[in-house]
């Protein structure tokens, strides 16, 4: 989208024709519904300025800007090479406390430009303007310093902010980035806040339960998990299990956290006791088997137990090995929510392994640039392949990483149903390989040229 000038949306005309206004000028890629409180305390905004600065007329703004994927805005974004001003509105009255830690979360999110950044906020029912200081106070605000400010030279951003943001930049895993988690460097979406404040609400006021969220890889599920364990850690101890991964990856987290102890699922028995914790979490819940999470279940008593697994709906019911997520369903006043943003996955890359594991789907065809599928007749060819992509840059499927390569040999096929389906009954691995790219993904197609023939038309958007 493009910078705008307010004055142009700030005068006075019929609310649906200032909307199309706006779509126009900005070049969003959906017209914004415009709120009557936000125009008029806009308005009134520039109403001031215009008692100090004559040209008002030649500011822009990104007015409305949301970071990709994120759900995170801002009111109004001056960005000039040299500088961000940051204008948030507010119609009514808003405690001091909240707007600082409003205009502080923003400075962190524009923080990534790399240019100073001015912070203030105008609440029109006070008709008062406050700025953010530089060691993190709120005080009332100069209108000509703010004006000073906007005439900065320097050219504006000509539009196209949106590829200034990564989305993953922001949201951290708490098991590869553990020191910026463990300083808190890191915020939810809306979503995951609002998901987690129906979770703390309950658990708080009944002290039981079970609770239930998923997704796909890559919407931020596990930060999730341990933003709510941090916080209900506070006054008791806490369990954490992890399913499916090894341990002596969560070590270097856990060995800094006094007051979340964790243990594997393969520790799970009959014997298992939760008698010194006031709540259980368990991490990749879709990785258990129906023993343990009975014993889980058994163990935990009236203590709230906190379930995150990944949504596999993709993945034909003959290749999942169990089915624990239908168990959880059926767990009694179970609350189950749904993250639907995938966060750390490009998005494109993110619709062609949904494409490709389920061919019905089709989720949106489009073209996949970030995708590549090559063809290889046998072993050396598919090593060869897989070297050039790991010079590249391109990692194997062990590791979280921007680039993935993955070697498909001849015990994939499609079904009757279009799933993708293995003889040795391991797409659900597969599927969980894939999505741990991040940004760009190749596939070596070995010896099975149908499979090649189903990817190559989906890369071409053919059904």
């Amino acid at each position: 989208m493009k910078s705008i000038s307010i004055y142009a949306l700030t005068r006075k005309q019929n609310i649906a024709c200032l909307s199309r206004l706006e779509h126009q000028l900005s070049g969003r890629e959906k017209p914004l519904k415009i709120r009557t409180w936000e125009l008029n305390s806009m308005r009134a905004f520039v109403d001031h300025l215009e008692e100090h600065m004559p040209e008002v007329y030649r500011l822009r703004f990104f007015y409305s800007f949301q970071i990709p994927r994120l759900g995170k805005e801002f009111d109004l974004l001056q960005v000039k090479e040299k500088q961000i001003v940051n204008i948030e509105l507010k119609s009514g009255a808003v405690s001091g406390d909240a707007i600082r830690r409003q205009l502080i979360q923003n400075r962190y999110y524009l923080s990534v430009l790399g240019r100073p950044i001015r912070s203030y906020t105008y609440i029109s029912s006070e008709d008062r303007l406050v700025r953010l200081t530089n060691h993190d106070n709120l005080v009332d605000a100069d209108w000509d310093r703010l004006c000073e400010e906007l005439k900065e030279p320097g050219k504006d951003e000509p539009g196209d902010l949106e590829d200034c943001f990564r989305a993953e930049w922001y949201l951290i895993s708490p098991l590869t980035q553990p020191e910026r988690f463990l300083q808190k460097e890191y915020f939810l979406t809306a979503q995951q806040k609002d998901i987690e404040r129906q979770i703390l609400k309950k658990v708080r006021a009944e002290r039981s339960g079970y609770y239930s969220f998923s997704g796909l890889p890559g919407t931020g599920k596990t930060l999730l998990l341990y933003d709510i364990a941090m916080k209900l850690s506070g006054r008791q101890k806490v369990c954490m299990i992890h399913c499916g991964t090894s341990g002596e990856e969560w070590k270097k987290l856990h060995e800094r956290l006094r007051r979340i102890l964790w243990m594997s699922d393969r520790e799970i028995t009959e014997e298992t006791g939760f008698e010194d914790y006031g709540a259980v979490f368990v991490d990749e819940a879709h990785l258990l088997s129906e023993e343990p999470l009975k014993w889980i279940i058994r163990a935990a008593g009236t203590r709230p137990v906190i379930f995150s697994s990944d949504c596999e709906d993709m993945i034909s019911q003959e290749e999942r090995k169990q089915n624990v997520a239908e168990d959880l369903v059926h767990l009694p006043d179970i609350q189950v929510f749904h993250l639907t943003n995938r966060i750390r996955t490009n998005a494109e890359v993110s619709s062609f392994i949904l494409n490709m594991m389920h061919l019905p789907g089709r989720r949106g065809l489009r073209p996949y640039p970030h995708v590549e599928v090559v063809y290889a007749n046998d072993d050396r060819e598919a090593e060869n392949f897989r070297k050039d992509y790991l010079r590249q840059g391109y990692r194997p499927p062990q590791e979280n990483e921007e680039c993935l390569v993955v070697v498909m040999d001849d015990r994939y096929y499609y079904d009757e149903k279009g799933y993708l389906r293995s003889e040795q009954r391991d797409v659900r691995k597969l599927f969980h390989q894939l999505s741990r790219a991040k940004e760009e993904l190749a596939l070596v197609v070995k010896e099975n040229e149908t499979v090649y023939t189903v990817l190559l038309n989906l890369l071409q958007g053919r059904k």
